[in-house]
């Protein structure tokens, strides 16, 4: 996964302003349309929710640039351009940005992001830019890398998402394991240059081995503007359909099998299972919805259109279950997209999700695809108004205490403490 972006952000404590650089990984949104028709393998809008999120809320209260590379994989397999180009552009008025390019092949790739950005960090610092602090989103190893080859005076923060070892939960061959394996070594290797943390969950802390260095944890954010100003609710109130909406990573690890199973199980003909995504799963899905017309398949769609259907949904639904690992480092970024639309979500009480969650999320009982039949039907039947609200308190829930605005503030406040 290439995940590289990297911000400027001013700072101004006691009058002075402390600059702050963010590597990471997003792509524009208005090319979005260009690279999803160059890409064999879809984009991940979760990440590139994520980061705009956090630009914006970023933006509320500092002035940040961006630096970044398109999270896209390598030619011709994956991607179907050879050539990355460097493009400097806006997103505000203000920002002086960054598109990092480069040869996009496997290694080389990776070893010339790791060159240009350093190159360009050096750049800024002899034009008379004072460097203080850097942000990392993600655990990705070019710039994991980069960092080590700067003044250890530059305190360094690591957003991490995703721990190394969960990056790639779908089947691969022993030796893509291997090298994975040695690959996740070298992170954790680089992670020890690393000077505070900003975790998805508590438990993260511990195979990270953070020890006595700042942590705080923001399992995710939403944009508060835009769901405040979102008026384009559909009305579902005279429709009799039940619709169930999935939308995310179609992979068998997340549920998705058990997910089509348990729909199967609902014996009535108004019930309807609408899935969008891409993944390993996607062949048996189009198979089934060719075979089956309760089942609709989308395959994967840009965030606006996948937005329109969330508004048409009945309930929303994430069949990834709490057994395994990795699940007490999991918060699914769907959870926050799926409250913030004001519709009832069905799920599992993953390890990693926060008690504070319990009243705003409506849980599968157990692991059999009878369970989660039985939970769909369960909320599917309860009134439309008490879904409504239900759903109301969950939006208002994240919107006031999740948004990032709020979560960018903790960010800041870290970065500015004293003891830091």
């Amino acid at each position: 996964m290439d995940l590289s972006m990297c911000f400027y952000i001013d700072l101004c404590i006691g009058g002075e302003t402390m600059k702050v650089l963010f590597l990471g990984c997003l792509f524009r949104r208005e090319r979005e349309s260009e690279i999803l028709a160059l890409s064999n393998t879809g984009l991940s809008n979760a990440a590139n929710t994520f980061q705009w999120n956090l630009i914006e809320g970023l933006d509320k209260k500092i002035n940040l640039d961006i630096i970044n590379v398109i999270p896209v994989g390598t030619f011709p397999n994956k991607y179907k351009k050879l050539f990355l180009k460097t493009v400097n552009w806006s997103h505000n008025n203000a920002s002086n940005n960054l598109e990092v390019g480069c040869l996009n092949i496997t290694l080389i790739k990776q070893f010339l992001r790791c060159k240009l950005v350093i190159k360009e960090i050096n750049k800024r610092i002899k034009t008379g830019e004072e460097l203080d602090n850097i942000i990392i989103y993600s655990t990705y190893l070019p710039f994991l890398r980069a960092i080590t080859k700067l003044n250890k005076n530059i305190k360094v923060t690591l957003i991490v998402t995703d721990l190394p070892e969960f990056y790639n939960l779908s089947s691969s061959s022993i030796f893509h394991k291997q090298l994975r394996k040695m690959y996740n070594k070298i992170i954790y290797k680089n992670i020890k240059r690393i000077d505070s943390f900003v975790l998805l969950t508590e438990q993260m802390k511990y195979p990270l081995e953070i020890g006595n260095k700042p942590y705080i944890v923001i399992e995710g954010l939403v944009n508060k503007d835009l769901y405040i100003k979102s008026n384009n609710k559909f009305n579902t109130k005279n429709i009799s359909t039940k619709i169930i909406l999935y939308t995310g990573s179609l992979h068998y690890q997340f549920g998705i099998k058990k997910l089509l199973r348990a729909f199967r199980m609902i014996n009535d003909d108004k019930y309807e299972l609408w899935i969008c995504g891409s993944g390993e799963a996607e062949e048996e899905i189009k198979q089934l919805s060719i075979k089956e017309k309760g089942i609709k398949f989308f395959g994967y769609l840009p965030k606006a259109e996948v937005s329109k259907l969330q508004q048409k949904a009945t309930v929303l639904i994430n069949p990834r279950t709490n057994q395994g690992e990795y699940t007490k480092y999991s918060f699914p970024s769907k959870t926050m997209e799926y409250m913030a639309t004001g519709k009832p979500v069905i799920m599992y009480k993953l390890k990693g999700i926060p008690d504070e969650y319990d009243d705003y999320l409506y849980y599968i009982d157990n692991h059999q695809p009878a369970g989660l039949s039985k939970k769909i039907i369960e909320v599917c039947e309860k009134s439309e108004e008490e879904r409504e609200d239900f759903g109301e308190k969950a939006r208002l829930f994240v919107i006031n205490s999740k948004n990032n605005e709020v979560q960018a503030e903790k960010i800041i406040k870290m970065i500015n403490d004293k003891n830091y």
